[in-house]
């Protein structure tokens, strides 16, 4: 019963650390001083690839009108670049109409230009996309029934979720996800490919993607079509942090309105870099023009009930298909803790003349050893349909399918492979850095948290820190210090460190608590101290496990790195999302060759290091 009340006890501890974790850090006190460089950040959804040479020239001239460096940063995630103006990770960035609401509420912005395209216009429109030819009219995309498949925007995207839901879906009471037999989320690049190439039937877009793909993508332009268009929407705009030097915004709200207007030599090349943007100028502008963006949101809400007061009831037939498993495990364990209360009859004296028994197991321990594995069967028979395992018949059912998707893949590009093998060097070049640092994290927590060498009060926090570092996901934790020492490589560093050293630890752990007693009582009876017991009686038992662990998560780090460059923490990572939601398989391959060939070189290397140290 002790051990139960441990375990109740764990969990309401890991409860109270989760929920500080969580909670809402305290609003930062507002900077004033002159920063010494200017981050800008363009929410991209082509990438830095696509995206970096028409901003570049525009960012070069305001450098130089400042006599600030100014470094660009590109990204397709709104959530993270918000989250850098918070934390003054970022002083300047060109956001869409909703990110730019966000920015001013979560991360003390101000707008100061709005952007006008080269027909005049200082707003767009939000759309829905079929393919050319495909006959699918909006009314038959309203009247659901789950013959279409669906791409929608992100969450926080106004012209791919926010406009849609409120002018088409909300009027209707169509919720997308009972609508449509399948419903993905890209961003509008990802989803008119998809719609190109018949991956998805309807699915958002916006006036100023279809620009872009006429321009860069013809051939795809070509195959789609709109049927529905949005009321108005106020295009994106400038947001700078508002607690900047009065006199550094005025240069830069200067800066903008400015920008590309006049006459002369100048001027020209400066609106040949507006067209290359699809911009005819900046018009200056304050946080009212998204007015209509906060109406939409609170509109939406209205619409939806939110936040509802009370959740309806579950069905009682819902309820016992939900907990039966759970209730079933609860069975047995009252049985498992009842058999283990009886107290056992005390054990007559052994007869020395006759021969032992073999042992028995009593039934206190066959009822433990049925809630182990019977409880684990049970938990497998509850998640069979859940995880869709019936399901798995079909996976040779579409082989043509596969041959399709697949022959891309078979077929990779290498046109661009010293720059794709460069970022995979610093992909490396991150997990050997987090690998190195969690070393020097889990060797300390390692021993704090061994129950031969430490005592009870100390091993439960410390396990429970260790449990702590491992659960969190690497995205979580990454985007945490992107907050704190912004966009780069040093987040993944970071992240990455602090992962492996809750796995390592207790990996490291667990070895300590298998060593033999023999060495640490040798070294104790030459009068040694505690620390020399460690250093001479434990560690030189446990290195070859320990150097076998590090080496095993540095070659595992190298490529769990690659998944860090989703939200901008540098790596091959960020070229191998962009390629994916451009669908350019190609490119992909080839980036899966570059990981393949990396990993195996970093194994064959971890070999050779393992025979020369142990």
């Amino acid at each position: 019963m002790s051990r139960l009340r441990t375990l109740i006890t764990a969990g309401l501890a890991f409860a109270v650390v989760l929920c500080g974790f969580l909670a809402p850090a305290s609003t930062a006190v507002a900077q004033t001083e002159r920063p010494a460089k200017i981050v800008f950040t363009v929410l991209s959804a082509e990438g830095q690839a696509s995206s970096g040479p028409l901003w570049q020239p525009l960012l070069d001239d305001l450098e130089r009108e400042l006599g600030l460096p100014v470094e660009p940063i590109f990204g397709s995630n709104y959530s993270v670049l918000v989250e850098a103006m918070r934390a003054n990770q970022a002083q300047i960035g060109w956001f869409s109409a909703l990110p730019a609401v966000q920015a001013i509420d979560r991360s003390n912005g101000e707008v100061i230009a709005r952007t006008v395209d080269v027909e005049g216009k200082d707003s767009y429109v939000s759309t829905l996309i079929v393919k050319k030819g495909s006959g699918i009219t909006a009314e038959d995309v309203a009247q659901c029934g789950k013959r279409y498949t669906f791409g929608i925007g992100d969450a926080q995207s106004t012209s791919g979720t926010l406009a849609p839901m409120t002018y088409f879906f909300g009027p209707r009471g169509i919720d997308p996800t009972q609508c449509f037999s399948t419903v993905r989320s890209a961003n509008h690049q990802a989803n008119a490919f998809s719609v190109a190439n018949g991956q998805v039937d309807v699915a958002t877009s916006n006036s100023v993607n279809t620009v872009f793909l006429r321009r860069q993508n013809p051939q795809v332009a070509d195959q789609i079509e709109e049927i529905w268009q949005s009321p108005p929407i106020p295009e994106s705009g400038i947001v700078i942090r508002s607690d900047l030097p009065a006199d550094l915004k005025a240069r830069i709200k200067r800066f903008f309105i400015t920008y590309g207007q006049g006459f002369g030599p100048n001027a020209d090349r400066q609106r040949q870099v507006m067209e290359g943007l699809n911009y005819s100028q900046f018009r200056a502008a304050d946080n009212s023009y998204l007015d209509p963006i906060r109406e939409m949101k609170a509109d939406q809400a209205r619409r939806e009930g939110r936040p509802p007061e009370v959740a309806p009831p579950a069905s009682a037939g819902t309820l016992a298909g939900r907990w039966w498993p759970f209730a079933l495990i609860g069975v047995l364990a009252l049985i498992a803790i009842a058999l283990n209360a009886v107290r056992r009859p005390a054990q007559a004296t052994a007869d020395p003349t006759r021969v032992p028994e073999p042992p028995k197991k009593s039934p206190a321990a066959w009822s433990l050893d049925i809630l182990l594995w019977g409880g684990f069967a049970i938990m497998l028979l509850a998640a069979f349909n859940r995880v869709d395992l019936p399901n798995i018949v079909n996976l040779f059912s579409s082989p043509e399918k596969m041959r399709d998707y697949g022959s891309d893949f078979l077929n990779p590009d290498f046109s661009n492979w010293r720059a794709l093998v460069s970022l995979m060097w610093l992909t490396v070049q991150i997990a050997l850095w987090g690998t190195f640092l969690a070393v020097f994290l889990a060797v300390p927590l390692s021993l704090m948290a061994s129950r031969n060498l430490s005592p009870s009060w100390l091993v439960w926090p410390i396990r429970r820190v260790m449990d702590l570092m491992r659960s969190i996901p690497d995205l979580v934790i990454a985007t945490l210090f992107i907050v704190a020492v912004g966009l780069g490589p040093l987040a993944g560093v970071l992240a990455i460190a602090l992962n492996t050293a809750g796995v390592l630890a207790k990996l490291f752990s667990e070895a300590v608590e298998s060593i033999d007693k023999g060495p640490i009582e040798g070294v104790k009876a030459t009068g040694a101290g505690r620390l020399h017991e460690i250093m001479w009686g434990v560690i030189p038992q446990v290195a070859p496990l320990w150097t076998s662990f590090a080496l095993y998560r540095f070659e595992s780090n190298s490529r769990a790195a690659t998944v860090l460059g989703l939200i901008g923490a540098g790596g091959i990572g960020q070229a191998l999302f962009e390629n994916l939601q451009a669908f350019e398989y190609r490119t992909v391959s080839t980036i899966a060759i570059i990981i393949v060939v990396a990993v195996t070189l970093i194994d064959m290397l971890s070999q050779a290091m393992r025979k020369r140290l142990l």
